[in-house]
């Protein structure tokens, strides 16, 4: 066994297993089915999400989380004489995750989010007619103002689950000698997400600053892509 007070014994076995791991260095990467309505109303609010908007939603985005694992457990009593209560597992627990981006001027990923949150909503008019979002394209503050407005006597419905959730892969990368992100040492892939809180986005006089916005998303369940990057150069 290694001197734990040896540095090159140390260093030689971070060497081994390709560094250490950085922070900053990750992928996000969202996956939206055929049957998903997320994509047609993101192009409705002039995201095209098959074009470099998918770029800057997946670039942007710069704080992640692997999420945490939990089990949930159960207990008995009783099952040896003088034992005491005894846990045991009874299931896998999947709990929130959260992303956060940095905007470009326009506001991109926070359109991405509200556009996303829209399409888990249908409103219609009392008449039937569907409701789709307002969006103008070149004009300036006063006349995006004059927008056409929304009577209050409206209806909203839920879309199904297949309509706007999605698969969001979380990677673990770090840099190689191909690319900042070459080397992937594993990939979280979380299904049938959705978002169900997007934060408050603060905005004031001041020190000028990047505007961020931060999303909380639920999902059903995760898998681990597992990959050995040692070999990686």
């Amino acid at each position: 066994m290694a001197n734990r007070g040896d540095i090159k014994d140390f260093l030689t076995l971070v060497g081994a297993n390709g560094g250490m791991a950085m922070s900053n260095s990750f992928l996000v990467k969202f996956n939206f089915p055929s049957s998903s309505e997320v994509p047609s109303a993101l192009s409705k609010v002039g995201v095209n999400f098959a074009n470099n908007s998918n770029d800057i939603v997946e670039l942007f985005c710069d704080e992640a989380q692997l999420p945490n694992i939990n089990v949930a457990t159960g207990s008995m009593i009783g099952r040896y004489l003088g034992e005491g209560q005894v846990e045991y597992a009874l299931s896998k627990v999947y709990t929130d995750f959260q992303l956060s981006w940095m905007c470009d001027a326009n506001m991109i990923p926070h359109k991405f989010l509200t556009a996303w949150f829209d399409a888990m909503f249908e409103e219609q008019y009392l008449n039937g007619n569907k409701i789709d979002a307002e969006f103008n394209s070149g004009k300036s503050y006063s006349d995006v103002l004059t927008a056409k407005t929304r009577t209050i006597a409206r209806s909203t419905k839920l879309r199904y689950p297949s309509q706007y959730q999605c698969e969001v892969l979380i990677g673990k990368t770090e840099p190689g000698r191909k690319s900042a992100t070459d080397r992937t040492s594993e990939i979280y892939v979380m299904q049938d997400v959705f978002p169900y809180q997007i934060d408050a986005v603060p905005l004031g006089y001041g020190p000028s600053q990047v505007v961020k916005v931060t999303a909380t998303f639920r999902y059903t369940r995760h898998f681990i892509v597992y990959n050995d990057i040692k070999s990686i150069t």
